[in-house]
């Protein structure tokens, strides 16, 4: 099931601020179909996030390993027709070379990796610092590419949550936000758990493992807020600080990186491990802003919607290159619509859970 997008005839009537970003997305793009004609055409796989479906394109197997476990709980049978496409490519296993960029070094957006003067209504294009990737995405065309020099330069907090800004560029257009919460509950209803690092946020999803919970994210999910507040899984990995994993002895067996500690986060992959814990969709009740408090006993207290949306933005904006007015706007509709809390966290792992069931099945 081969792709083929038409890259003539689209640029008759752009003026020459937004030519310069199409210009770019072609050559990528005619690069992508290079390394995939060298890769003996793509390999295909098939997902529906938050109720939509997307193709990704794999210009050989390289880089499949890295990017596709973290979605595995997501994955279709495969489509004629998705939403979405997204090539994905390395230039090390397809001899295949990227187009030199044709902006200065002062064009990198410092944090979130945009490139200036190549983001348009149409064309989104950043650059990810730290795995070195490059993410482009035509709006019209539904069409995105991944690219990367080598896969071994891949690093494992982007395997366990990969394609981040292109799903959040193009999620966004359809009223679904991706933000940087947790998730846990059940199928009539459950929490989004949100806070800066180091709050618990993690720690408070990954123990919904063992209970009766059911685990959706600890790091990014899905939201929307129409028809009625609700929150999609994403990815199904967990982290948590490898100085801390004895805290849940019963995920021991599930650290995917155990020989790389020293440097990197414990890194799960939560449908490999816990299979029948994960679900992928529920009406979002309330929302939790863990807080460690270093009492015994984990409680809830009442606080407001800005507070709520205080610890859920600012964290999403900052990491998400794609992210704006709208996305703050989604996030503010649903925290408005659902009661929050403050969770604050117990010495006692085993009571959060425990709180957090109780307050769903009320």
């Amino acid at each position: 099931m081969a792709i083929e997008h038409d890259l003539g005839q689209e640029t008759t009537s752009l003026n020459s601020d937004e030519q310069a970003p199409l210009d770019f997305f072609n050559a990528v793009y005619a690069r992508y179909k290079t390394a995939e004609t060298a890769s003996e055409g793509p390999v295909e796989r098939f997902y529906n996030l938050g109720g939509h479906k997307i193709r990704l394109c794999f210009a050989g197997q390289a880089l499949i390993p890295y990017l596709t476990p973290a979605l595995g709980h997501l994955e279709i049978e495969p489509i004629v027709n998705p939403e979405l496409t997204v090539c994905l490519w390395d230039s090390e296993s397809t001899q295949t070379v990227m187009p030199p960029p044709p902006w200065s070094k002062d064009c990198y957006h410092p944090k979130r990796g945009e490139i200036i003067g190549y983001n348009t209504d149409r064309i989104h294009t950043s650059f990810q610092w730290g795995s070195y990737a490059l993410s482009v995405l035509d709006r019209d065309r539904n069409l995105g590419i991944y690219w990367v020099s080598t896969a071994k330069q891949i690093p494992y907090w982007e395997t366990g949550s990969p394609l981040r800004t292109i799903f959040n560029v193009w999620l966004s257009q359809r009223e679904v936000q991706l933000v940087h919460a947790g998730a846990v509950g059940l199928p009539e209803g459950g929490v989004l758990l949100t806070g800066k690092g180091g709050s618990g946020k993690s720690t408070s999803a990954l123990a919904c493992l063992n209970s009766n919970l059911f685990y959706a994210s600890d790091d990014y999910c899905l939201i929307s807020p129409t028809p009625t507040p609700t929150v999609f899984s994403l990815y199904n990995t967990g982290k948590k600080n490898a100085d801390d994993v004895e805290r849940l002895p019963f995920l021991t067996s599930a650290i995917r990186n155990r020989d790389r500690l020293a440097t990197e986060k414990a890194l799960y992959f939560i449908h490999q491990a816990f299979p029948e814990k994960i679900l992928t969709t529920f009406p979002i009740k309330a929302i939790l802003i863990p807080r460690i408090v270093g009492s015994k006993d984990t409680r809830l207290q009442a606080t407001s919607s800005t507070t709520a949306l205080t610890a859920l933005a600012p964290s999403t904006m900052i990491q998400l290159p794609g992210t704006g007015k709208e996305a703050c706007q989604m996030m503010k509709k649903v925290a408005d619509r659902v009661p929050c809390y403050e969770l604050q966290l117990g010495s006692e792992i085993e009571q959060i859970p425990q709180v957090i069931f109780q307050l769903i099945s009320q």
